[in-house]
């Protein structure tokens, strides 16, 4: 392998007195190989490097030397010694190999569980990291306690480096347990007008309605200012459950006439993002007037590594609006609909039950009005603070 990296020369030779050449070869400190005589003809190998001191020693004793066949590193960096672009591409390479290792190539998330990748990348642009970010630029340490410090979602954030790719581990910050100030004195109050048909649970205070009695609004259900039983009064943090039954009314319309969209053209626009540049492929302007936007960007991979070039794809669905003629029966249709989604949204839980309903539908010239009268069973107690002299 020396060898090979030093340069080997084959040479021949025809010397009047080949034994003369040989010996003063064998005494020069000269590393000769393979040495062959025929006759008046002589080959060997030898180091390029010894190339000129056998040239000497031929010239004297009258030797005709030619060199028949080289190999080695040598002659290959020699061949190509004038070509400065080869090496001015060699240096160019080595710069760009050195740049790309310090430029976020790739970012990794762990540790998020109802936040999604796209807001923790959203929050870490903000701090100057994304693809493209030369990492030597960024303070990482920094950018941590901006993140903790501007998010309500995130408790904790380490960010680090790993060669080309940012990782980021958070945690969630957790949310507070409801607080339930049980040592301040209060009562419990009614919050509709009411019929009072179950009674649970009384933690604390004295229960002040009886089963089936009517309650308005505000009136005392559980009372907090309790009598010890020796003539003194004092004051406790009234709890309890009052289930009551009550109406509720709900009212909805739907126009004779909506607006709706009608999807005329879908164009799709390509833009080249280089480590954060983006540079446009397409020709003209996007001078859309109503339009719906999505994108999704093909990053270019080199053994499953992500590099911080690709293309963005950008679908523009444009559209115009068109008004809709709609009947009574159409109407009539989607009032229902609407009526079946409040109930889904806001009266399916255990702790609202529907026990009536009744829908009463009237109409003007813009539209229809559906008013729903809802007969429903549910807590009735709110706590009202004791505000003690």
């Amino acid at each position: 392998m020396f060898d090979n990296i030093r340069g080997v020369i084959s040479f021949e030779a025809i010397a009047p007195e080949p034994e003369i050449f040989v010996n003063n070869l064998k005494a020069s400190p000269i590393s000769v190989t393979n040495l062959r005589c025929k006759g008046n003809k002589l080959a060997g190998e030898a180091y390029w490097s010894d190339l000129e001191d056998i040239k000497q020693i031929a010239e004297a004793d009258g030797v005709q030397l030619s060199i028949a066949k080289k190999r080695g590193g040598v002659f290959t960096v020699r061949k190509y010694r004038l070509r400065a672009g080869l090496a001015l591409g060699f240096f160019l390479a080595v710069l760009l190999v050195a740049y790309l290792s310090n430029v976020v190539m790739s970012i990794e998330i762990f540790g998020n569980e109802t936040l999604t990748d796209k807001q923790v990348e959203s929050l870490l642009n903000d701090c100057g990291i994304h693809i493209g970010t030369f990492i030597p630029s960024v303070d990482l340490r920094e950018a941590e306690r901006i993140i903790v410090s501007e998010s309500e979602e995130i408790s904790w954030i380490g960010i680090r480096s790993s060669g080309c790719m940012i990782e980021a581990e958070i945690t969630e910050a957790d949310k507070p347990p409801e607080m339930i100030p049980t040592r301040t004195p209060c009562n419990v109050v009614s919050a509709k007008d009411a019929e009072i048909v179950e009674i649970h649970d009384i933690y604390m205070g004295m229960l002040i309605p009886m089963l089936h009695d009517g309650v308005k609004k505000g009136d005392l259900l559980i009372s907090g200012t309790v009598e010890d039983g020796n003539g003194g009064v004092y004051y406790a943090h009234a709890m309890g459950k009052i289930i009551g039954r009550y109406d509720e009314k709900v009212t909805f319309f739907q126009p004779y006439s909506e607006e709706k969209l009608q999807y005329t053209e879908r164009i799709t626009r390509k833009t080249l993002n280089f480590f954060g540049l983006k540079v446009p492929l397409y020709v003209g302007r996007n001078n859309f007037e109503r339009y719906e936007y999505d994108e999704k960007t093909s990053f270019l991979k080199i053994f499953n590594i992500q590099l911080p070039v690709g293309i963005v794809y950008s679908e523009y669905k444009l559209y115009d609006t068109e008004t809709e003629e709609i009947s009574q029966e159409k109407a009539v249709q989607l009032l229902e609909e609407k009526i079946d989604l409040c109930e889904k949204n806001f009266y399916s839980d255990e702790d609202i039950k529907i026990i009536g309903r009744e829908v009463y539908f009237s109409e003007n010239d813009e539209g229809m009005t559906a008013a729903v009268k809802y007969t429903l069973e549910g807590d009735i107690g709110v706590t009202k603070e004791i505000m003690a002299k």
